[in-house]
């Protein structure tokens, strides 16, 4: 019982720590990284990190703080009309804003878990189930993103002048690439040491 509260404990003060992490990214320029027509976000590897670590459940709320910080950020620091897209105060369709801004970022994390969980058992690996995971759901997260905004905001995108179809060759050819990138690197060098370090906790 002592070990199981440890656990709990220590995984809601990684949830915190990372929930943090999220918060001071998204108000400094290394949260949202603006390449003409749309943002590139590293946001989504902390998600990542904690859906490795601690499962798909904290996965999921670290998504949501992503897709709640991310919204914040629209709403009160736009720097493109995309961008305006997700904030549910400038889109002009407050729901489809929340919807994109909320729902991809959930599954990103509860998708990086069970991909972990997945390659592990394939690859009895972890250094490439963490890497896979990462750039999985990575992609995964770039598809939905995209997929809700041509379907939730295509009509208004023709009624403001913006191209969805620029946005989406910027955003597979680059954006979507560095974060992979991004996302593969980062994820394995923090999950790495740390995987090991709670798997030597448990066997003590």
């Amino acid at each position: 019982m002592p070990q199981t509260t440890h656990a709990k404990t220590l995984k809601l003060a990684q949830l915190a720590m990372l929930i943090a992490i999220e918060a001071i990214m998204t108000f400094l320029p290394i949260g949202f990284i603006m390449i003409p027509p749309v943002s590139i976000t590293l946001l989504h590897i902390p998600v990542i990190i904690g859906a490795i670590l601690m499962g798909p459940l904290y996965g999921g709320i670290l998504g949501g703080s992503f897709g709640l910080f991310s919204l914040i950020k629209a709403s009160f620091a736009a720097t493109s009309p995309v961008d305006m897209m997700f904030s549910p105060f400038l889109s002009g369709a407050p729901i489809q804003s929340i919807v994109m801004c909320v729902i991809p970022r959930i599954l990103l994390g509860v998708i990086a878990a069970y991909l972990f969980i997945l390659f592990r058992k394939l690859t009895k690996n972890e250094v490439v189930s963490i890497l896979i995971a990462a750039l999985m759901a990575t992609a995964c997260h770039t598809v939905m993103v995209l997929g809700c905004l041509w379907l939730l905001f295509n009509s208004i995108a023709l009624e403001s002048g913006v191209t969805l179809a620029a946005v989406f060759g910027t955003v597979i050819t680059l954006n979507g690439i560095l974060e992979m990138f991004a996302a593969g690197v980062l994820a394995t060098a923090v999950c790495k040491p740390l995987w090991a370090f709670q798997k030597k906790r448990r066997l003590a």
